[in-house]
């Protein structure tokens, strides 16, 4: 990875991506220092560095897939427009892609795949994007940033408070992929995915919040905003991805009603079970086994799988009590 402080200029992409990069930090600087809010820019810039690895990998899984597609293709055409084959070879067919080698597709295809994926790192250049993923949600930060500014300033006007929300609501989908590529990076563990997603939920929530005051408080209300966003930029440029803003300015999440989390419960394993016992009996169906049979055994199999994929979650009198509620759902009373 190369130091956006020292570009190499006989490296074109990394000159792009550094003026992109520097351009945003050193405005975002200069709104940290009118609201009087810490930001950390060296960390930063180190954050968004030129990262080349990120081609090397796209491009070394596009090259496996396309050969493995090109691969597939040719040996496809060579047993169709054989003697037998689909495409038997006659006046009205067009079977010269088999006189060709194998190599030939397999080398224009990859030829191609990488020439467009060459073109795409470009314009991610150009856009400071060629950095690595836990780090590309400071993009929108510092540009949140910089809006929060220049909306607290007396003189502006209510539509940068409308560009100031509209930038808040767009910060949503880049905390959900950070989530999601940080919890990839650190092991694909599902536990820290949940609590990724909890956390940076609350995250936007906080935004949110922060964000419906524009309306009654504007410089109050930006003011808030380029906070928390100076507070989250810091925080992920320095990997504290689970504690992007501090506990004491996230909403506490509301807790779930009983038959909320009941639902829940029941509702998953229902699916689960659902899933489980179609897919079963698809494949029995082949054998000759008559629907007759096939019906009434797979609706007792679905109540087993629901009941056991409930004891195996939360316990045997959890599953028992949860399971009562199907029956009670089909009965005229209310259920258990």
């Amino acid at each position: 990875m190369s130091s956006p402080e020292q570009p190499s200029w006989i490296h074109p992409l990394l000159r792009l991506h550094h003026r992109y990069v520097e351009k945003r930090v050193s405005a975002a600087e200069a709104a940290a220092k009118e609201l009087g809010v810490d930001l950390k820019g060296e960390a930063i810039r180190q954050a968004l560095a030129y990262d080349r690895r990120q081609f090397a990998s796209m491009a070394l899984r596009m090259t496996a897939l396309v050969s493995v597609l090109a691969l597939a293709l040719v040996a496809a055409t060579h047993g169709a427009c054989t003697p037998g084959g689909t495409l038997e070879p006659t006046p009205d067919t067009d079977c010269s892609l088999s006189k060709y080698p194998w190599w030939v597709p397999l080398l224009a295809m990859n030829i191609f795949m990488l020439a467009l994926l060459g073109l795409l790192w470009f314009a991610d250049a150009i856009r400071g994007q060629t950095t690595a993923r836990c780090s590309r949600p400071l993009h929108p930060l510092l540009a949140l940033l910089t809006c929060s500014a220049a909306t607290s300033r007396p003189e502006v006007t209510y539509t940068q408070a409308i560009k100031l929300s509209q930038k808040v609501s767009r910060l949503r989908l880049p905390l959900r992929v950070l989530a999601r590529t940080a919890a990839e990076d650190f092991g694909k563990r599902r536990a820290l995915r949940t609590e990724l997603v909890r956390h940076l939920g609350r995250v936007d929530s906080a935004f949110i919040e922060a964000a419906n005051q524009l309306a009654g408080d504007r410089e109050a209300s930006a003011q808030r905003i380029g906070e928390l966003a100076a507070h989250a930029s810091n925080n992920i440029a320095c990997g504290r991805f689970t504690a992007v803003l501090p506990p004491e300015v996230l909403a506490e999440d509301p807790p779930l009603e009983p038959d909320q989390l009941d639902g829940r419960r029941l509702g998953t394993s229902c699916l689960w079970a659902a899933i489980i016992v179609a897919c079963t009996f698809t494949v029995l169906s082949p054998l000759g086994v008559p629907a007759e049979l096939l019906v009434p055994v797979a609706l007792i199999a679905f109540l087993v799988v629901v009941y056991a994929l409930l004891a195996f979650r939360y316990g045997l009198s959890e599953a028992t009590r949860l399971t009562r509620s199907i029956g009670g759902f089909f009965s005229a009373g209310p259920p258990l």
